[in-house]
Formats: C-alpha cells, sequence, structure tokens
C-alpha cells in the first residue's frame, strides 16, 4: 500500500504542505481546514507533520458511531463520508496519529484522501520530507537510515 511518508529528519515545519492542501481542497489559503498539519517544535529540521496514517486497523473505523468510515480492502484507503457525520469527535480522540480534522465548511470531520494517489503536498515539500511511496519499503529505508546513524554511520542528520 502506497502512503505518505514523512522524514521528521527533514521536516523544518515550513508550512508548505499545509498551504497547498487547503488550496486544493478548499480552494482558498485556509491552512486551517487541511488536512495535513506541519508544525513546528523549535530549531532547524525540528519541524513534524500529522497525517492520516491509513492504519492497518483503523481505530477511528470502529470509533464511528454512524458508521461513516471505510477502508478499502485493496489498497487499504481510510475514506469517510461527511454526509451523516455528527461531530461527535469519537473518530478524533481514538486517532493514534492526531490526524482527523474538522472542516467547518462541511460541518464534518475529515482527513487525507492522498489526492487520488497523487498528492501536491509531496511536490510542495521543500526538504523532502514527504513521500508518497510504498509503506513497507519507506518504513525499511527509515529502519536501516537510523541503525546506521546508532552505529555511528551517517544516517539520520
Amino acid at each position: 500500500m502506497k502512503t505518505l511518508f514523512i522524514d521528521r529528519t527533514r521536516c523544518n515545519g515550513c508550512g508548505a504542505c499545509q498551504a497547498v492542501c487547503a488550496l486544493v481542497k478548499r480552494g482558498a489559503q485556509m491552512p486551517q481546514q487541511a488536512r495535513i498539519r506541519a508544525r513546528r517544535a523549535g530549531g532547524p529540521a525540528a519541524g513534524y507533520v500529522t497525517v492520516c496514517q491509513h492504519c492497518a486497523q483503523p481505530v477511528c473505523l470502529t470509533a464511528c458511531m454512524r458508521g461513516i468510515i471505510d477502508q478499502d480492502p485493496a489498497t487499504g484507503l481510510v475514506t469517510r463520508r461527511t454526509q451523516g457525520c455528527f461531530t461527535c469527535a469519537a473518530c478524533k480522540v481514538m486517532c493514534p496519529s492526531d490526524s482527523i480534522v474538522y472542516d467547518s465548511l462541511l460541518d464534518a470531520f475529515v482527513t487525507c484522501d492522498l489526492c487520488g494517489g497523487d498528492p501536491p503536498c509531496v511536490k510542495a515539500c521543500p526538504t523532502g520530507a514527504l513521500r508518497y511511496e510504498d509503506q513497507a519499503a519507506a518504513s525499511e529505508q527509515l529502519r536501516q537510515k537510523y541503525a546506521q546513524a546508532a552505529l555511528g554511520g551517517k544516517g539520520a542528520r
């Protein structure tokens, strides 16, 4: 399954991904309506991004009392229908990645839908911290990077 992969060693929290997401999803510079959130943690390369990870066993799906959250069995993509959401926030409370956001224009909670497989946030990221790739391959690549850094080689920096 392909998903957004975030390399936290490269993210500076600039917000370019959030700005382009708001533009694509809302047609305006409304970062509070973006489905990806960039945050600064202080210092260079100290930013981070929160976005739906399309979990293998999404707790938001089971938490939704209305049954409006689905997962595609073939792709793993977690989707939600905004019709019928009564904004109880059960999905948001249960989300382990804190990536469910309230869309005031839709009056519903929403998440990243990967923009049909061509997420513009990846192209907008000036540091290359965001990538859209196979989840297993990306995880293995990051594990190797951190292992190399732990052994004293170049890696996490």
